[in-house]
């Protein structure tokens, strides 16, 4: 499994370089399949904007917490969650990322 792409879908900036939130998607699928991913969406989200959302409780699924925003490195690590999954079958290494990231395929 390989990762087919990586988009910012919306960028959410507060007043300070300390509150952010950069929602991504993320096409993953098998290598040398054309066309064929699977989407997942997960929100790089700062400490500052975590706490100022949460109301009572947060369950840290599809989140990625970053003090300082660095792409390279949401990157390095989406990658490295992927390939992590590489040896599984396909469908086993979907519910494997299933826990990091939010996917279109959850019930």
């Amino acid at each position: 499994m390989i990762v087919k792409a990586l988009t910012i879908i919306h960028e959410d900036w507060g007043e300070t370089f300390e509150d952010f939130c950069i929602y991504y998607q993320l096409d993953v699928g098998l290598k040398g399949v054309e066309g064929a991913s699977d989407m997942f969406s997960f929100e790089v989200i700062s400490p500052t904007r975590l706490y100022s959302t949460i109301e009572d409780i947060e369950i840290g699924r599809g989140y990625l917490i970053m003090k300082d925003y660095d792409q390279n490195k949401v990157e390095q690590t989406v990658k490295r969650l992927v390939e992590m999954n590489r040896e599984e079958d396909l469908e086993g290494a979907l519910k494997n990322l299933s826990p990091y990231f939010k996917w279109g395929m959850d019930k």
